[in-house]
């Protein structure tokens, strides 16, 4: 057979390979480049909502070998996550005690914020604006960290917006600007962590 001819087998039985991978209804490797089957789910993010790559064995092993549920995080976050997975991520207060706030109790998880006027109002709740009811918390947290006001915040944010205020804020708490101030230095690691964070998070 002759080396051209063999080229061309080898194509047609690729092809052949990829159609019948495609009528069997099996899922690809999320691997870039990779024809294997992609049996084996991993996160995306931390965020179960972010859904999940599958990979092939070769690839998972990759992926987990690299995975850092805690990338982003500061030591203070980790120990508060840590805390908080204990009840499931839930506010709790002492026995016998009211929790003292504006906002109101939501017995539901809604991220979407559908049913945000559902609940348990403890006196006459401040209405959440869009941004609040839509981003996730941590979402909130870090967009705050970096000078944005959510209760006024209009969405959806461009990369743009987000890289400029990062810029005034790296600028205004940079040691070189406050002369050496440890606090300013101690803001700029927060400051970096919650860019860091909305990077994982497809905003920058």
């Amino acid at each position: 057979m002759t080396r051209a001819r063999s080229a061309q087998r080898r194509i047609f039985l690729d092809a052949a390979a990829e159609a019948a991978f495609g009528r069997a209804g099996l899922r690809q490797c999320d691997h870039p480049n990779c024809a294997a089957e992609g049996l084996f789910p991993a996160p995306k993010s931390r965020e179960p909502r972010d859904g999940r790559w599958h990979f092939c064995l070769e690839h998972v092993r990759q992926y987990n070998s690299g995975w850092d549920f805690f990338r982003g995080m500061s030591d203070a976050e980790v120990l508060r996550y840590q805390r908080e997975d204990v009840l499931g991520h839930r506010p709790t207060w002492r026995i016998g005690t009211k929790p003292q706030s504006e906002e109101p109790q939501v017995w539901v998880k809604d991220d979407l914020g559908i049913l945000a006027d559902v609940g348990v109002i403890l006196g006459a709740a401040r209405r959440k604006s869009p941004a609040e009811l839509r981003l996730h918390p941590r979402e909130r947290e870090a967009l705050t960290e970096l000078g944005f006001d959510i209760t006024t915040l209009s969405l959806p944010l461009r990369k743009a917006q987000i890289k400029a205020q990062y810029k005034v804020m790296v600028k205004r708490y940079h040691p070189d600007a406050n002369g050496g101030d440890r606090a300013a230095e101690e803001r700029l690691k927060t400051i970096n962590q919650a860019y860091a964070y909305l990077q994982t998070r497809g905003y920058t």
